[in-house]
C-alpha cells in the first residue's frame, strides 16, 4: 500500500482514478471495516484505486485544543490496519489552519491533485470543508460537475444493539472493559509506546518490567493489571509477540504520583530500552490495589503472572 502525505509528498503527474473514503478512522473498528470493504469492492468494479484519506493530527486536536481526545490508534497503526484491507493508497493529510479554511469545492480540487475521484463512500453524518459545509447533498452537486458519485454505508451495531464507533470504544477503555472494546474493534485493543528507563522497581521485586512512554494522546485502559500480548518490532515483517502481564496505574504501594504503563514479558530476557512495543490487551485481571507490604505485593504479582499466562493460552498470539 502506498502512503502519501499531504503536503509533504509531491502530487503525481497523472492522478489515478480512485474510489475514496474520507475520515479520521480512529481505531479502524468493525464499522470502519464495513465501509472500507465497500470501497474496495467498488474500486474493483470501477477499475480504480481503493483510497483512504485521513488526517494528522486529528482535527479535534486543532479545532478544540482545550478538549483533549484520547486516540485509539497512532498513524502507523492506522496505516497498518488499512493495509490489511488490501487498499492501494492511504493519504494522510496534515490538518492545520490552511486545510481548515478550505470550502468543499476547494477541498475536492486540492484532493484531485493526488487522485481522480470517481466515487466517494461515506458514513452517516458525513461532511467536509469549512464549517462542515460539504454535506452529501452539496458534494453530490460538486460530483455532478467534477465527475464523481456518492454512496452512504450505514453504521453497524453489536449483537446487543450497542453502537460500534470510536467514542463508545474509548468509553469502554476508560472502564477497563477491553473485552467489550475488542468486540467492537474486531481485535484486541492496542497501545503503542517506546520503552524508556523507569525507577526499576519491578526489577528489585523479581519482575523486570518495560516502562512505556505512550504519549499524552493515547487511549490508555483503566488502571489495573491486564493479560496482553507484547509485540516487538510492530508494523514490520520481523514482528514477534510475547505473553505479558501489564500494569497500569500510579503504583500506590510505593506512593507513586505519575501514571505508568509497565509490561512484564513472561519467559523473556533481554534489553528492550529504546524499542517500540505494541501491547494487545486480552483481559483485565484486576483493578489497581494498594498492598500493606512488599511481600503481599509480590505474592499478588505471582498470581497475576499465572492468570495472565492462562488467559493468553486461550488467545492466539497472531490474532490481528
Amino acid at each position: 500500500m502506498q502512503l502519501t502525505r499531504i503536503p509533504e509528498d509531491p502530487a503525481p503527474e497523472m492522478p489515478p482514478p480512485a474510489v475514496v473514503t474520507i475520515g479520521n478512522f480512529d481505531g479502524v473498528h468493525l464499522g470502519h471495516g464495513l465501509l472500507l470493504d465497500r470501497v474496495r469492492q467498488r474500486a474493483g468494479e470501477m477499475t480504480a484505486q481503493a483510497v483512504v484519506v485521513t488526517f494528522d493530527p486529528h482535527p479535534r486536536q486543532v479545532l478544540q485544543p482545550d478538549a483533549p481526545l484520547a486516540l485509539l490508534t497512532t498513524t502507523d497503526e492506522k496505516a497498518h490496519l488499512v493495509a490489511e484491507h488490501t487498499f492501494d493508497q492511504l493519504i494522510v493529510w496534515r490538518f492545520d489552519g490552511a486545510l481548515q479554511q478550505l470550502g468543499p469545492e476547494e477541498f475536492v480540487d486540492a484532493l484531485s491533485r493526488y487522485v481522480t475521484m470517481r466515487h466517494l463512500v461515506h458514513g452517516p453524518g458525513f461532511a467536509l470543508g469549512r464549517r462542515r459545509a460539504g454535506t452529501p447533498e452539496v458534494l453530490a452537486e460538486i460530483g455532478r460537475q467534477r465527475g464523481f458519485t456518492l454512496e452512504e454505508v450505514m453504521p453497524i451495531e453489536t449483537a446487543s444493539g450497542a453502537p460500534v464507533n470510536s467514542t463508545s470504544i474509548r468509553r469502554l477503555l476508560v472502564d477497563g472493559d477491553v473485552s467489550a472494546a475488542a468486540e467492537r474493534l474486531g481485535r484486541a485493543p492496542a497501545l503503542v509506546g517506546v520503552v524508556v528507563e523507569g525507577e526499576k522497581v519491578g526489577r528489585t521485586l523479581g519482575f523486570p518490567t518495560a516502562n512505556l512512554d505512550v504519549g499524552a494522546q493515547a487511549a490508555v485502559p483503566a488502571d489495573g493489571v491486564y493479560a496482553a500480548w507484547a509485540e516487538r518490532r510492530p508494523f514490520t515483517a520481523d514482528a514477534s509477540r510475547h505473553p505479558a502481564a501489564v500494569s497500569i496505574g500510579t503504583r500506590p504501594t510505593f506512593d507513586g504520583a505519575g501514571r505508568v504503563v509497565e509490561a512484564y514479558l513472561l519467559d523473556f530476557e533481554g534489553n528492550l530500552y529504546g524499542e517500540t512495543l505494541r501491547l494487545h490487551f486480552v483481559a483485565r485481571l484486576r483493578g489497581q490495589e494498594r498492598f500493606e507490604n512488599i511481600e503481599a505485593l509480590v505474592a499478588q504479582m505471582k498470581q497475576d503472572v499465572e492468570r495472565a499466562r492462562e488467559a493468553l493460552c486461550a488467545t492466539p498470539a497472531r490474532a490481528r
